[in-house]
């Protein structure tokens, strides 16, 4: 089975929050921007795998945000 989310979120920062979440994109993941939003996509067989990697993004999303 295969898992799959794709999250956009805008950012006045986008580029350099990408660079910064970059750095620790796992093979399933791909975190690029486009304009002034954010795109995550994830492609996993592991429902948790994907939960996780979520949860992840969007910590580290909010961390770059509050610097």
């Amino acid at each position: 089975m295969l898992c799959y989310a794709r999250l956009e979120l805008e950012s006045k920062d986008a580029e350099k929050i990408v660079k910064a979440l970059k750095v620790d994109d796992p093979e399933f993941c791909n975190c690029y921007a486009e304009g002034d939003k954010i795109i995550i996509e994830i492609r996993t067989s592991k429902v948790s795998s994907l939960l996780y990697a979520i949860d992840d993004y969007l910590m580290h999303i909010k961390m770059c945000e509050q610097i």
